[in-house]
């Protein structure tokens, strides 16, 4: 295990690079990245704040141990230590107010420009206006937000930044990007001189094996703030600029060589003008070279030269047979002479292998003729950039794009693409597909009881074993969380061959994750629930493939799970039957559709002692619908919430109605789970009793035993919250549950209601007889009061009422009635 260790880091604000985050520890893009690096290195990170030169000046004097977002350059080599591979690209950019003229370097002429002081932005701007012949003023600023702050408050023209942090805060000043960039740099963390050499060492190490890694940790941090790849190329205006250079400096050599013997004072001017142009192009991060027809090299920037080894004059007069190896020269040539030759403009990428085996990753080479005046061309001009980096992002977005990061498998958008080709292949080679939705049973158990880090590697498990059971033409797609998707290509030409086949790989399927996971020596099922659906000629879309498998999926899963169920036309009807419903029930709330009905409740004495308030709907087309048909449509669309509302304002309306009749009756009314688990519930039921005026103490709520213990303290701190305000609980279909005494004495109880199936056959039945005794005998131990419900006969009365049964609810003595009529006769009574 590495040994913990305090890290002093400087941090200094260049949002959205570096910054200083949540609890003091270092944030933003190069702050997160340093802080998984610590994270898997066992460091302890202790954060100094400090401005741009400070931080310098405190890394230098050893103050700090390691200081982020520091471009290299050589004068810096000699005052702290990098490490190799870069954390992050960069470039500069100035930046002015809208309606700026700075369009050019010449531009800068006469401006001022704020710049960090100490930067290397602030000193490369300097000596590259000053080679141009341009003087701006250069105002030093503090930190990067007063440099913007002094540009949008008029104090300086423009400010120059980095690319990120431009990016970032533009905007927030009022500022935009000027066509004017500069001073590609790599970024890094530096250390003192000669000190925390194993720092750098570990953050390297870090660095090179993330890069490559598509969902790592530093593509992670590089997505959380807006930036999926590390801008190692510069944006297309760069490379207009490139190439406006470049044509700069054909027209410079065209102009020297047409003036040489006319004008020999121009000489001296001519030379001081191709050195600043081979200042810029020695600055530019590419190859820029020139080539004569015969093919030796007339001219190579500096990292011409660095490549191959050789000074701007060993250069001249050479050619790629010196450098590249049989294969290469080859291309290479090829491309060239189509240049020379025919005057083509060439775009190509390139790998090239040079003499000693080394290659130059992946070159992207732009060669252009140069002609003469007589429109003859007697060169090329070419300008190469590694864009290995690039490419490397752009497998990476692909990935992100076209797969799951935890699976490796292909996402939704991926699938789309291959149903979309399966359904062509069936309407034109009659070769039919077919679709296999599965969804994994009681995935959640997993994840709630073991964590994420099991639930993952079981995913992982799955998707293994359906590639094991599929073949290498057919997709297997990961789409959701625990849903999975198998296309299989070809299953037969006729849909009693496809149904046949595609029915025996669900088998196979169903059989195989019915087999345990063994993750860290514990077993795990994952059983799935399937849904088939046949890809045929014909007009179906890829959004009906996709519907077809879903219904038929949730077929297997209301027949019991594990299954595997063949999608049928009547699914479908069943399933806009459905929907029509759901739309019907969300517009008859309010409207007198839903009605508020209201069953007595007798003692033994045959008085009444209370009520229950039940919903009925007598839809206009259909009729009457039975609760039992829509309170499940409504708790699983969300509709519950508005129609739970509703009944809550209802009872309260009768309870206060009840209370100016005299007949203080209690009212129950039935609470769903998921209303109950709403956050803001309680606060709604206190809005309700406040603006309505109903007694708080004679309204009951009526909850089933699984809501309480789901969430058991959550429940109890909401029941006793309910409970100040004098509202009272009782517990439905009481028996059906989890029964349990420890959750009972836990819970601020009024009353239980005995479900209805424990009174059907009672007493006859001597089972139902034991449970109704247990439960009565239990309520008395726990002084709770005791509704019996669903009583029809004269029997079961009796038995109940002899047994001290408190209360007694069914057809017996009263059916559901309307409020109104509840009224009436309480009235006449």
């Amino acid at each position: 295990m590495a040994q913990e260790r305090v890290v002093r880091v400087g941090v200094y604000d260049n949002a959205p690079k570096i910054l200083l985050g949540k609890g003091g520890q270092p944030g933003g893009i190069l702050g997160e990245l340093l802080g998984a690096i610590a994270q898997e290195e066992g460091w302890t990170l202790k954060t100094v704040a400090c401005v741009w030169q400070d931080c310098l000046d405190a890394l230098q004097s050893a103050n700090i141990d390691l200081l982020p977002d520091v471009a290299f350059s050589e004068s810096r080599e000699h005052l702290y230590d990098f490490h190799q591979t870069p954390a992050l690209h960069s470039w500069s950019q100035v930046y002015e107010r809208r309606g700026g003229s700075i369009k050019s370097m010449q531009d800068l002429a006469g401006k001022r420009i704020a710049a960090l002081a100490g930067s290397a932005q602030h000193d490369y701007l300097a000596m590259l206006t000053a080679d141009f012949g341009v003087h701006p003023a250069l105002l030093a600023a503090d930190t990067l937000e007063e440099g913007f702050d002094m540009a949008a408050n008029g104090v300086a023209d423009a400010a120059i930044a980095n690319y990120f942090f431009g990016e970032w805060h533009a905007a927030k000043y009022g500022l935009i990007a000027a066509p004017v960039m500069f001073q590609p740099t790599r970024l890094f963390y530096a250390a003192s001189k000669g000190r925390n050499g194993d720092l750098l060492m570990a953050i390297d190490q870090r660095l090179e094996q993330w890069q490559k890694t598509p969902g790592s940790p530093y593509y992670r941090v590089l997505q959380r703030w807006g930036a999926s790849q590390s801008p190692a190329m510069a944006p297309p205006p760069f490379w207009w600029a490139l190439a406006a250079l470049a044509c700069l400096l054909m027209l410079a050599m065209g102009i020297a060589v047409l003036l040489k013997a006319q004008v020999a004072r121009q000489t001296r001017h001519l030379q001081a003008s191709e050195a600043k142009l081979n200042t810029i192009l020695d600055s530019v991060d590419a190859l820029i070279y020139i080539k004569d027809c015969n093919l030796r090299y007339l001219y190579g920037n500096r990292r011409v030269c660095e490549l191959f080894g050789k000074s701007p004059g060993e250069l001249i007069g050479c050619t790629d047979d010196d450098f590249f190896d049989k294969g290469t020269r080859a291309r290479v040539r090829k491309d060239d002479l189509r240049v020379i030759e025919n005057g083509e403009r060439v775009v190509c990428e390139e790998h090239n292998i040079t003499v000693n085996g080394k290659t130059t990753d992946t070159i992207l080479s732009i060669k252009i003729p140069l002609r003469n005046p007589q429109g003859k061309v007697e060169a090329l001009c070419g300008i190469s950039t590694d864009i290995t980096e690039h490419r490397a992002a752009q497998q990476t977005a692909h990935r992100l794009a076209f797969y799951d990061p935890l699976t490796e498998l292909p996402n939704r958008r991926l699938l789309l693409e291959r149903i979309n080709h399966v359904l062509d292949s069936a309407d034109h080679a009659s070769n039919l597909g077919a679709l296999l939705f599965i969804d994994l049973d009681h995935f959640k158990r997993i994840n709630d009881a073991r964590g994420h880090d099991v639930g993952d590697a079981v995913l992982c498990s799955v998707a293994q074993r359906l590639q094991d059971i599929t073949h290498s033409e057919d997709t297997v797609a990961r789409i959701g969380g625990d849903e999975f998707v198998i296309l299989l290509d070809d299953v037969g030409r006729t849909e009693e061959e496809g149904a046949r086949q595609a029915m025996l790989t669900a088998e196979k399927v169903r059989a195989a994750l019915e087999q345990p996971i063994v993750i860290k020596r514990q077993d795990y099922l994952a059983g799935g629930s399937i849904g088939v659906t046949l890809l045929t000629p014909g007009s179906k879309s890829t959004a009906d493939v996709l519907r077809e498998a879903d219904t038929a999926m949730y077929r297997s899963k209301e027949s019991g799970r594990n299954r595997v169920a063949f999608y049928e036309a009547s699914m479908h009807t069943e399933v806009d039957d459905r929907l029509a419903l759901e739309h019907d029930l969300t517009q008859a709330i309010g409207t007198p559709q839903l009605e508020m009905q209201i069953q007595a409740q007798w003692n033994s004495a045959r008085r009444v002692v209370g009520a229950e308030l039940l919903i009925r709907w007598n839809h206009p087309e259909r009729g009457a619908i039975s609760p039992e048909a829509f309170i499940p449509i409504a708790e699983e669309t969300g509709v519950i919430l508005r129609l739970g509302d509703w009944a809550l304002q209802q009872a309260c309306k009768v309870l206060a109605q009840l209370k100016l009749a005299g007949q203080p009756y209690p009212l129950s009314i039935n609470v769903s789970p998921r209303q109950f688990r709403q956050a803001d519930f309680v606060k709604r039921v206190r809005e309700i009793l406040q603006e309505s005026g109903a007694p708080a103490g004679q309204l009951i709520f009526e909850v089933t035993e699984g809501v309480l213990i789901d969430d058991l303290q959550g429940s109890i701190n909401r029941m006793t919250e309910l409970s100040t305000l004098g509202v009272r609980f009782s517990i439905d279909d009481f028996g059906t549950g989890y029964c349990s005494l420890a959750y009972l004495k836990r819970l601020p109880l009024y009353e239980l209601k005995i479900d209805e199936c424990f009174i059907r056959d009672t007493p006859g039945s001597t089972d139902d007889v034991a449970i109704v005794k247990l439960i009565l005998a239990m309520a008395r131990q726990l002084n709770l009061k005791v509704v019996a419900e669903g009583v029809e006969t004269q029997e079961q009365a009796d038995f109940l009422i002899e047994n001290g049964c408190d209360a007694i609810q069914g057809y017996l003595f009263a059916r559901p009635m309307t409020v109104a009529e509840w009224l009436g006769r309480a009235a006449a009574a």
